[in-house]
């Protein structure tokens, strides 16, 4: 890993993981909650922890570095 490198997908919830997942293949958060069957509200919360434990500025930089290290197997 990189110097902004952030914790392994270990570290992530099962719902972070899956969540993450979901947003790798282009859905919206709504999209998320409805297939998730949760808020969207929660939806975002899960997004930014993984955000936040991955030390990325925003959706689109959390995605391309879990794909770039190698962290989400199957998108």
């Amino acid at each position: 890993m990189d110097t902004n490198s952030g914790l392994p997908m270990a570290q992530l919830t099962n719902r972070e993981s899956e969540v993450l997942r979901l947003v790798a293949r282009g859905r919206s958060a709504k999209e998320v909650a409805l297939e998730l069957a949760i808020a969207p509200c929660t939806v975002e919360r899960h997004i930014e922890n993984v955000r936040l434990k991955t030390r990325t500025r925003n959706r689109a930089h959390m995605v391309a570095y879990v794909i770039q290290e190698g962290l989400l197997s199957a998108v």
